[in-house]
């Protein structure tokens, strides 16, 4: 089989969403392992998709952080498609496709480590915190806004020596001040409805602000193992973001520190105007709230482990990822398209 655009030899395909997948694969060039996203088309490719995903590259690619994923290269390859035989191929028939690669991260997202523990230790909780911040405060100096924080798209190292993150996925990020609307349809609500900010939910484009709202129902899933707000559909769901304050989060889990729920909950503000006015500001209240809160107790104390990566069959083949959270992004279209039909509906239920 050849090389994805004469560099990129596939290992394995490690993630499948409606508009990419994204493969783990050695560039020839330096034998390093890498993360190759390539566009997905069945036919011609829409140009729309193509802009967007061009977008991604450029805007990643201008980021540079130890907490945001470093873009490595990017352009164009002919698509692979599966033979009879079960091995894939690059089908020189059909048109090039955009690619983006990417550092592959060994370890796992931050919504699987939930899944996997519940409610994380604060000491953790902090930690994750002010790295993100960190992240998002290096891409809103660069006028980019992510749009689409949330832990599926939050990478957590697998390390037995500190606590690191990566975030990732800015295929629906877009820098301030640019035009989205050949991109992006009047009225449309991107992003992932649980972790939407309520401007938002009302078809805003989203801004640093959004940003760090969507930081603060992270955080709270982290702290309480579950969502600020939770219905039946994302109807019920939006609805709520709306018109309700979030529940305190001692509600769910006693023990929160009381600055720290004081800090989530001021992100998680309804008006943008009264959310933390920068990720830098949301930084230095978690450091504050670290600061006024008791040791943390025996078992909590923020030590990190995690589990070794299962060992390839084959002897002197690289060690297998943890599992990465795949299904989430193969539902996120369907589920954006659930939340689009609800903007003219919510809309009249946030003036009330």
């Amino acid at each position: 089989m050849y090389p994805l655009a004469d560099r990129y030899r596939v290992l394995a395909r490690v993630g499948l969403g409606g508009t990419a997948v994204v493969y783990r694969c050695v560039d020839l060039h330096t034998e390093h392992i890498v993360a190759v996203k390539v566009l997905r088309t069945s036919g011609p490719m829409i140009p729309e998709a193509e802009a967007r995903f061009q977008r991604e590259a450029h805007l990643s690619a201008a980021l540079s952080h130890a907490a945001i994923v470093r873009v490595l290269d990017y352009g164009y390859t002919l698509p692979l498609v599966q033979a009879a035989s079960g091995l894939p191929w690059l089908d020189d028939s059909r048109q090039p496709v955009p690619y983006v690669a990417m550092e592959y991260i060994f370890g796992t997202t931050l919504k699987e480590l939930i899944r996997q523990q519940g409610a994380l230790p604060f000491d953790w909780i902090w930690r994750i915190g002010e790295q993100l911040c960190a992240a998002l405060g290096v891409a809103h100096a660069a006028g980019v806004v992510h749009r689409d924080v949330k832990p599926q798209n939050v990478m957590i190292l697998d390390s037995r020596l500190e606590l690191t993150v990566k975030l990732t996925d800015f295929g629906i990020a877009r820098q301030v001040g640019t035009d989205l609307t050949t991109l992006t349809a009047t009225g449309q609500v991107i992003g992932t409805p649980d972790y939407l900010s309520p401007e938002q939910v009302l078809g805003e484009t989203g801004s640093p602000s959004s940003d760090l709202y969507s930081l603060g129902v992270v955080l709270y899933e982290l702290a309480t193992g579950r969502l600020p707000f939770v219905a039946d559909t994302p109807l019920a769901v939006a609805s709520k973001r709306m018109l309700e304050d979030p529940p305190l989060l001692t509600a769910f889990r006693p023990d929160v520190p009381r600055a720290l729920q004081e800090v989530i909950l001021l992100a998680l503000r309804r008006e943008a105007d009264e959310r933390f006015r920068s990720a830098a500001e949301f930084a230095q209240a978690l450091r504050w709230s670290r600061q006024q809160s008791p040791p943390t107790a025996p078992g909590e104390d923020g030590a990190w482990v995690v589990r070794p990566r299962r060992r390839s069959a084959a002897a002197g083949q690289p060690p297998e990822p943890l599992p990465r959270d795949t299904e989430e992004r193969e539902e996120r279209d369907d589920r954006e398209v659930a939340i689009q039909s609800t903007v003219m509906r919510v809309a009249p239920l946030a003036g009330k």
